[in-house]
């Protein structure tokens, strides 16, 4: 037979004792405060004659250095060095490089560096010879500058007779001065004024500058009301009507039968380049009909 066990007795646990130690606050647990306690120092508050003081110095400071700087730039400006000695002209033909100069203002003796370059590129394009400029510094004393000039093509007959260039720029009055350039007339622009003299100003000028060397062909040009251009040869005169555009390839194609369209049509009024592939010829009344291979039309 088994024998059942009987009740356990549970024995008491005696408290844990603390060391004397820590109970009469020596040393430091990992839960007790520590002995000594830390100080946290404060930085003062500055005070309002503080702030004043402060910002005392770095206004003082701050002016140190600015007149520093104006002492250094005002050497700078009244260095002779810098002063503008030369101004070396470039592109230039018609215009001499004293009237460059006089457009320019008193550029010469003139620091350098205080130089307005873009007034003095209005100056020079205020010149109605003057296309464009530009204007550069080149250290220590030299100023650069480039010119475009405008190139006459033609002198327009307005009020007066005047230089044009392609853009139908008017450009000086036609005298002696100017006497030197052999150049056609334009006519049809005296009884007009302002878009629509430049309007008919600019077809004539881009006339001439598509036919380039062959504008020494051209004796005048007319244009009229509608924009169409009449051009007279030199030589024996023919009066050629003209539309649009390639001026140049119409001209050429003309050119290459001067001759045959002079035996076959010796009294045509005009010759009408305005048709594509064609040519008519404009003859008198009286004038007998002509075919050719130029396919030549009369009576228009």
């Amino acid at each position: 037979m088994s024998e059942t066990p009987g009740p356990r007795r549970v024995l008491p646990v005696p408290p844990a004792e603390l060391p004397l130690s820590v109970l009469a606050g020596e040393g430091e647990g990992p839960f007790l405060r520590p002995r000594h306690r830390t100080r946290i120092v404060k930085r003062a508050r500055r005070g309002g004659t503080g702030r004043a003081l402060f910002a005392l110095q770095i206004g003082a400071i701050a002016l140190v250095s600015l007149l520093g700087l104006w002492a250094g730039y005002s050497r700078v400006m009244a260095s002779e060095r810098l002063k503008v000695g030369r101004v070396d002209v470039r592109g230039s033909h018609f215009l001499s490089e004293g009237e460059i100069r006089e457009l320019m203002g008193p550029a010469v003796g003139e620091n350098i560096l205080g130089l307005d370059l873009e007034a003095l590129k209005t100056r020079l394009r205020a010149s109605p010879w003057v296309a464009d400029a530009t204007v550069r510094r080149t250290l220590p004393d030299t100023i650069e500058v480039h010119v475009r000039e405008r190139v006459p093509l033609a002198l327009a007959e307005a009020d007066g007779l005047y230089l044009m260039d392609a853009e139908g720029t008017l450009i000086e009055v036609y005298g002696p001065r100017t006497a030197g350039f052999d150049l056609p007339i334009v006519r049809g622009l005296a009884r007009t004024t302002g878009d629509a003299r430049r309007d008919r100003a600019q077809r004539a000028g881009a006339l001439l500058d598509d036919l380039g060397d062959l504008a020494g062909e051209v004796s005048e040009v007319q244009v009229d009301e509608n924009g169409d251009l009449r051009v007279v040869l030199k030589g024996h005169g023919e009066i050629l009507k003209v539309g649009a555009p390639p001026y140049r390839k119409q001209f050429l194609t003309f050119l290459s039968l001067r001759g045959e369209l002079a035996e076959r049509v010796p009294r045509a009024e005009y010759f009408d380049l305005r048709f594509r592939d064609r040519i008519y010829a404009k003859q008198p009344v009286d004038a007998p009909a002509v075919a050719s291979n130029v396919a030549l039309a009369t009576g228009r």
